[in-house]
């Protein structure tokens, strides 16, 4: 590409940002099937019919790229769970279950029986973790509407929106995390790790229901 990477107001120009794109899907593909660890720059310039200069024109790292990828993958997810969020015709309490639900399969889906995915994970938790926290907070910020939604109906009582998402968020971890999905799939089977998934949210849900439950103390 030729210097029109940016225009003039320094932002990035549509063709630069579609190049911008490619490199981060090739990337996302290539650490999929051969490992973040053993894809190189060169190996994903090479994809693309480029000089590893040139990526570099976009991406002044791996590690930059890196955290693009993990933009990638964690957008993927949450557009799944806005998308059951917006479920009105759920309701807020089975709404949260499925949400939980659908992100559990997708990680089972997508990373946990893909063994050459496990260092890219590793590697975002080292170099992108603005960006996990970032997914983290949205996915807290989602559940707080649908359990703001579930007090207005009189699903839940009264109680703190924020402190309820966090600690509904952290109480089913296992389902949400990457590296314990993969460890599950590894130590239980899969009728092992179905019988535990709704007496979990159920005890999550049962203290929604209760809203009785200690403050979280100021960051």
């Amino acid at each position: 590409m030729a210097d029109d990477a940016f225009l003039r107001d320094g932002t990035w120009s549509p063709a630069a940002l579609e190049m911008r794109q490619k490199i981060v899907d090739t990337a996302n593909r290539l650490f999929h099937v051969y490992g973040y660890q053993k894809t190189t720059v060169a190996d994903i310039a090479r994809e693309l019919g480029m000089s590893p200069a040139n990526v570099y024109r976009f991406f002044a790292s791996k590690t930059a790229l890196t955290k693009a990828v993990t933009k990638l993958v964690t957008d993927e997810f949450q557009r799944n769970i806005e998308d059951v969020a917006a479920r009105r015709d759920i309701a807020p309490p089975e709404r949260l279950r499925l949400i939980a639900r659908s992100h559990f399969e997708l990680m089972r889906e997508r990373y946990a029986v893909n063994r050459k995915i496990h260092d890219l994970i590793e590697a975002a938790m080292d170099e992108a973790w603005d960006e996990i926290e970032m997914h983290k907070a949205d996915m807290r910020r989602v559940m707080a509407q649908v359990i703001e939604e579930g007090i207005s109906n009189g699903d839940f009582p009264e109680q703190d929106v924020a402190t309820a998402a966090m600690l509904m968020q952290y109480s089913l971890i296992v389902f949400f995390h990457p590296v314990l999905v993969s460890q599950a799939q590894r130590c239980m089977t899969d009728e092992q790790q179905e019988a535990m998934f709704d007496p979990m949210v159920d005890f999550a849900l049962a203290a929604l229901r209760n809203g009785s439950y200690r403050s979280m103390p100021e960051a």
